[in-house]
């Protein structure tokens, strides 16, 4: 059994399919506008007359008055004739038709020419965006099963096939009717039995793996085959890593590094390019319970806890710097008071000191 992500570059192409309809449109008015001039109407003219000649033209009505000769009172040995004239006629007109074939492929190219004038830059755009979009990310939006792509075939078996052919060849020099014929020539016998013991080769040959990923890809439409048992780039049960991850619904597909992998956790994450895993500035301590913390780019033991050196408990609000009511709570807190109850005031609020984890103190903004 395979597997197949489905992917789209939808989201991620937004300006850039926007823009290509644009350019196309731009380019099509372009085309149209020199399509509509007189010296493209001289070209096209040009072009067609390039399919005939007067000597094509002489030929051909010579050919004509020699088929006309055709009646039912001519006899076998005039048709002979006729026919051999005919084909000799017929071999000139060819010759002349061969003669003018350059002339049409620089009037086409002269007429191409003319049709793209001016669309130079906003081609060269097209090509861009078309690369840019072909080389975006995607999103894999579901998951498919299907057939194993590893078809079993039959071996190569052509240069067997040519030497039947020459052997089916050779028959042809030892003329047998079983109608007519007694006995069957000894020579066409040993050519038949070659013939069979050619065909045991062919049946014998092993068979050997296809690779149909290509064929499934397309059949299922904008997919691409994953691999179960890869992850980090590294096969599982010991076989060949493919696409660096297993697929899921929401991942990535990378078609610069043709590799699946989940979205950027963090923006001071980057990609390792072996495994195709989000890698942290800093590595993960030991243990399970860690929590990458952003906006301070460290590992934190606890989703909610803002500071390494901060401690959960039981305390009055302003503790951290914010609304100082009296009730207490069950929330994390600094090593040390932002102000002691003296120090309140309107001049100086609560909420402009801020904590510096380098120093362990509160400042004030």
């Amino acid at each position: 059994m395979a597997y197949y992500a489905k992917i789209s570059n939808d989201e991620f192409t937004v300006s850039e399919r926007a823009r290509l309809m644009e350019a196309q449109s731009e380019k099509n008015v372009i085309e149209a506008n020199n399509r509509a001039s007189e010296e493209y109407a001289t070209l096209k003219t040009a072009y067609d007359n390039s399919f005939t000649s007067t000597t094509l033209q002489t030929l051909e009505g010579e050919l004509a008055a020699l088929q006309s000769q055709y009646t039912p009172e001519i006899t076998k040995e005039e048709r002979e004739v006729l026919n051999t004239s005919i084909t000799a006629k017929q071999a000139e007109i060819d010759t002349e038709k061969a003669a003018l074939v350059p002339g049409q492929e620089t009037a086409l190219a002269n007429l191409n020419a003319k049709e793209a004038e001016g669309t130079e830059a906003i081609t060269s755009e097209i090509e861009t965006l078309n690369t840019t979009m072909a080389n975006a990310l995607c999103r894999v939006t579901a998951m498919y099963t299907g057939p194993d792509e590893i078809e079993m075939v039959n071996g190569d078996s052509s240069a067997l096939n040519a030497e039947i052919k020459v052997l089916e060849e050779s028959k042809k020099n030892y003329p047998y009717n079983p109608d007519t014929d007694e006995t069957k020539p000894s020579e066409l016998i040993d050519i038949e039995n070659q013939i069979q013991a050619k065909i045991e080769e062919i049946d014998a040959i092993p068979k050997v793996e296809k690779d149909n990923t290509v064929y499934w890809e397309a059949y299922y439409g904008g997919c691409k085959r994953t691999s179960y048992n890869t992850k980090g780039g590294v096969h599982q049960l010991g076989g060949t890593p493919f696409r660096k991850n297993y697929a899921g619904v929401g991942y990535i597909y990378d078609p610069v590094r043709d590799a699946f992998y989940v979205e950027q956790p963090y923006a001071s994450w980057t990609l390792d390019e072996s495994t195709c895993y989000w890698q942290p500035p800093t590595p993960k301590p030991e243990g399970e319970d860690w929590y990458w913390n952003e906006a301070t780019q460290e590992w934190l033991e606890h989703p909610n806890k803002p500071f390494t050196s901060w401690i959960f408990g039981n305390k009055i609000p302003s503790w951290n710097g914010y609304y100082a009511g009296d009730e207490t709570i069950d929330d994390w807190f600094a090593p040390t008071k932002c102000l002691d109850a003296s120090e309140l005031s309107l001049e100086k609020p609560i909420s402009s000191y801020i904590w510096n984890e380098e120093t362990l103190t509160w400042v004030e903004t």
